[in-house]
């Protein structure tokens, strides 16, 4: 679920949440509400037709992550 909310600058960000209510991400703050509005409606287009990209893996092994950028 998105949640709309003003922070304490009177800014209006959303909150994604996921279980339980939990919050997963915080957006930037925006002036007004329907600019907010339209960037819930782009994180929800972004998130459904985004890639994942693991860097974990380069982190965790130092010889990987040379290579890597090496080529």
């Amino acid at each position: 679920m998105f949640e709309i909310f003003k922070d304490r600058n009177k800014q209006y960000r959303f909150r994604l949440l996921g279980a339980k209510n939990k919050v997963i991400a915080v957006s930037e703050a925006y002036a007004e509400k329907s600019a907010v509005v339209a960037a819930i409606n782009a994180t929800r287009e972004y998130a459904a037709t985004s890639r994942i990209k693991d860097r974990s893996v380069l982190a965790e092994v130092p010889e990987m992550a040379q290579a890597a950028a090496a080529s």
